[in-house]
């Protein structure tokens, strides 16, 4: 079965998230620009001193394989994004610049395929065509 996003939610305030929520939004900050900010800072209002605000371009999507809740992906600053295991803070993968980065390739191709899927990587991407033909592959 290939992965899917699901239950996409933009997060406009810490009071939506859970604890292992906060920690994911601290850590995909971290990712970003190496700034260790708490969830809270990383959704203020206007601009922060600390660093910058995701307010406005912060989404959590849940990302499931068949009916087994896999993966949680936080998108961000519009062209950025971390990936982790379901509920951990186990980082598997991340977005730069709209590149996906991933250590396993396996894991690559099917999140790679989920993100065409779900609309969230753009056509002009380098990676765009082979993650849309092994979609193609997956759908059979």
């Amino acid at each position: 079965m290939a992965l899917q996003f699901v239950d996409r939610t933009e997060v406009r305030s810490i009071d939506q998230l859970s604890e292992v929520q906060r920690e994911q939004l601290r850590l995909s900050g971290v990712a970003y620009d190496g700034q260790d900010l708490p969830a809270q800072a990383r959704l203020a209002e206007g601009s922060v001193d600390e660093g910058p605000s995701f307010l406005g371009f912060c989404e959590h999507w849940r990302i499931v394989d068949g009916d087994r809740y896999a993966f949680d992906a936080w998108m961000y600053m519009v062209d950025s994004g971390t990936f982790f295991r379901a509920g951990t803070t186990e980082q598997v993968a991340e977005i730069i610049q709209f590149g996906l980065e991933c250590d396993d390739p396996q894991l690559r191709l099917q999140l790679g395929a989920a993100m065409v899927q779900a609309q969230q990587l753009p056509k002009a991407d380098s990676s765009y065509q082979e993650f849309a033909a092994h979609l193609d592959h997956e759908d059979g």
